[in-house]
């Protein structure tokens, strides 16, 4: 978890609307992405699961704004 933690000091700014065109994410934002993400994995752990490196990567793209939700389910769904 301390790579998340470390990440979220150099998490870009910029993210890509549903619509594809590129907006500030709001610090508030990417603190409440966080911690949903937190939350999930927390849960994951607990039914004794543990996300793959490649989700764990496409977490972080949505806690930064890089990935919407939409898109970050279809990803890890898509595996």
């Amino acid at each position: 978890m301390q790579a998340f933690k470390l990440s979220s000091l150099v998490c870009t700014l910029t993210s890509m609307s549903t619509a594809g065109t590129p907006r500030p994410i709001a610090v508030s934002e990417s603190l409440r992405r966080r911690e949903a993400v937190q939350n999930a994995l927390t849960d994951l752990r607990l039914e004794g699961l543990a996300p793959s490196a490649n989700a764990r990567r496409d977490l972080e793209q949505f806690v930064c704004g890089d990935l919407t939700e939409e898109q970050v389910l279809d990803t890890i769904a898509a595996r």
